[in-house]
């Protein structure tokens, strides 16, 4: 597929910088990083899938949200924190996403993009974590590598962070290239 440059989220070309992103990218072996990222960006094309055929191609987030539970709160600010700009989250025990709305009205402006269709399409990306929370299981999760390696030794297990927010970017994208 070739890559969709009129979508401001990562495409399949760049998910693999999405993982280097990870804290844990040094702990993962080489040999295995194209899959885990391949395994993500499927996971989000395949959930982007069931969720239109689930919602007869409906294109609006917030209604699908609302249908599914979930409540969407504006918040008129622009959240930076350290040097990272942040657009929303998803508050999994309330089943509540938070835009903010500043933000996304520069990350609209920076590129060319209408600020209804931004807000729509950051929603979808935290759709897909809700998603996660509730029927999907945690894309983080599905590869571990060791928490802690000391010489020989190895202590506890912890999943990727970056699998998920693929996963999350493949599921914007492949909903946004279904709605086309």
């Amino acid at each position: 597929m070739p890559p969709d440059y009129t979508l401001p989220f990562p495409g399949p070309d760049l998910a693999e910088q999405e993982l280097r992103y990870d804290y844990c990218y040094a702990k993962i072996p080489p040999e295995d990083r194209a899959g885990i990222v391949n395994m993500a960006w499927e996971r989000g094309t395949a959930a982007a899938r069931d969720v239109f055929a689930r919602y007869d191609g409906e294109g609006n987030f917030f209604v699908i949200a609302e249908r599914s539970g979930l409540s969407c709160e504006e918040v008129d600010k622009d959240y930076v924190m350290g040097d990272l700009r942040y657009f929303s989250d998803y508050l999994s025990g309330q089943k509540r996403i938070r835009l903010y709305t500043r933000s996304i009205a520069l990350w609209a402006e920076q590129n060319n993009m209408d600020e209804a269709a931004a807000r729509n399409l950051i929603l979808s990306h935290e759709y897909f974590h809700f998603l996660e929370c509730t029927a999907l299981g945690l894309t983080s999760r599905l590869y571990q590598v060791p928490m802690l390696i000391i010489g020989p030794f190895k202590i506890g297990r912890t999943g990727i962070r970056a699998l998920s927010e693929i996963g999350a970017h493949a599921f914007a994208h492949a909903y946004h290239q279904l709605l086309l």
